[in-house]
């Protein structure tokens, strides 16, 4: 099966097809981020990728949440952000 015809399903799909692909879907995320925030220790020095932040600032990990990572930039202290573990690049 390839992704046009998963896409021609969504399509088609009535209610209960859609919330089943919904639960599906939602499982497969929440696993890609807890398989992606266990990479990451405090005291890691990463890079965010966004674009709102400059690309060559590092951070520091500070905290670990069950669903974001709060990071304090090494250059400038007072400049801290908490961000989803899949925004994150490890150094």
């Amino acid at each position: 099966m390839n992704i046009e015809e998963v896409k021609d399903f969504i399509r088609t799909a009535n209610k209960k097809e859609l919330d089943e692909i919904q639960t599906v879907f939602n499982t497969a995320r929440q696993l890609v981020r807890e398989e992606i925030r266990r990479e990451f220790r405090v005291n890691d020095i990463v890079k965010i990728k966004h674009n709102s932040i400059p690309g060559d600032l590092l951070f520091e990990i500070d905290k670990i949440n069950r669903k974001n990572v709060k990071v304090t930039c090494t250059s400038n202290k007072f400049k801290s952000y908490t961000v989803s573990p899949t925004l994150l690049i490890k150094i």
